[in-house]
């Protein structure tokens, strides 16, 4: 499996929970070696109920001048 945020490897975990909702006090989840991202089957389900913004109604990003950097070595 490979990291949303950062494409990286995922490997499992043992989780300690403080008695999820199936009553056992430990569970698996996947964890990045490079950011450290941890997925369980919570996250996992929140996830794919997230609602996308409609279109036409969605903000848009616009370009901010003090933002930019000016002058700086990078």
């Amino acid at each position: 499996m490979n990291c949303r945020r950062c494409a990286g490897l995922m490997h499992w975990i043992n989780m300690g929970d403080h008695l999820n909702d199936s009553g056992q006090l430990w569970s698996m989840a996947w964890q990045c070696y490079n950011c450290g991202e941890i997925v369980d089957s919570l996250i996992m389900e929140n996830r794919s109920s997230e609602t996308r913004p409609k279109a036409g109604k969605a903000r848009l990003k616009t370009f901010s001048p003090s933002r930019q950097v000016v002058g700086g070595n990078v």
